[in-house]
């Protein structure tokens, strides 16, 4: 392997054989197929952070990936593909990619796939396999500093997982263009497009009819929200779930900007609404003006 070291401070650029790029900054590993993700982020972590590139491509997990602190993983679109591998892929029960004390992460532009099976009859059990988990400490409800902090995903697509991303004890949190779908074919109403719990500072933007929602869970809700605080949510798609669509409890300061919630509830479950809270705390606003980013 080929690794280029140039020092002023601290910066590393690392090019792997067979791949060459024009120009890259500093702390930055290009990681084509068939590297092994794992070992493109662990050398960017060692340098003290930076980007792994991902190109077109498939990148096959024989188990959970970790993520690092001031790492960013950026792909090319919906061609750069993580998911598992054909050897475990039936088996498997555990986090596509996964965190338990991490900050500063980025991850834009991937797609990431799960092995759930997608039938309408089917109720697979590995509830576990979570296409995004954010496993992190503290309630900021409660006043808990979090584990995990500074997450920002932008076009991120993630399928075919129990829960499809799964943020738990984590402070700002920014997630524009997320396409989330089909994910939750597992017990039901346990599992989730995105199930944010314990967090704070939350920004939730769709930029675009088609560039992004929450849609087709075939037994769970688009997005589920439990203590949950300073959340700024607009023009999200949330649609075709089969419980609610939005469904929260003890929540504070939440603003619902230009929202497109509809046709949920497929499963006919008593009760069920496009956008409900419950509880003693449903701090919710459903008509909330636009905000810019300076308003977080």
């Amino acid at each position: 392997m080929k690794a280029l070291f140039r020092y002023a401070g601290f910066i590393a650029v690392l090019i792997f054989p067979g791949y060459a790029p024009a120009a890259f900054a500093a702390g930055t590993v290009a990681c084509p197929v068939p590297h092994k993700l794992s070992e493109c982020i662990k050398r960017v972590a060692d340098a003290g952070g930076g980007t792994v590139l991902l190109g077109n491509g498939t990148w096959f997990q024989d188990s959970s990936l970790l993520l690092s602190s001031n790492v960013a993983l950026e792909g090319a679109g919906p061609g750069t593909v993580i998911t598992w591998s054909p050897a475990v892929r039936r088996s498997i029960n555990a986090p596509l990619l996964y965190a338990t004390s991490a900050s500063h992460v980025t991850i834009k532009d991937v797609k990431l796939v799960g092995t759930i099976d997608p039938r309408a009859d089917s109720q697979d059990l590995r509830n576990n396999q979570i296409g995004l988990f954010f496993n992190c400490s503290g309630d900021p409800t409660a006043g808990e500093k979090t584990g995990c902090s500074d997450i920002t995903l932008q076009n991120v697509e993630v399928e075919n997982s129990s829960d499809g991303i799964h943020i738990k004890g984590a402070s700002r949190v920014t997630a524009t263009d997320l396409k989330l779908h089909n994910n939750g074919n597992t017990e039901k109403d346990y599992f989730h497009n995105i199930y944010l719990r314990r967090v704070a500072d939350v920004r939730l933007i769709q930029t675009g009819k088609n560039s992004g929602g929450f849609y087709a869970n075939p037994r769970g809700h688009g997005i589920r929200g439990s203590h949950l605080i300073n959340v700024y949510m607009s023009n999200l798609d949330v649609y075709n779930n089969a419980d609610y669509g939005i469904h929260m409890d003890t929540v504070f300061n939440v603003r619902l900007h230009n929202m497109h919630v509809y046709h949920n509830c497929l499963s006919g479950k008593p009760g069920c609404q496009q956008i409900k809270c419950f509880g003693p705390q449903c701090d919710i606003h459903l008509n909330a003006p636009a905000e810019d980013a300076g308003n977080r």
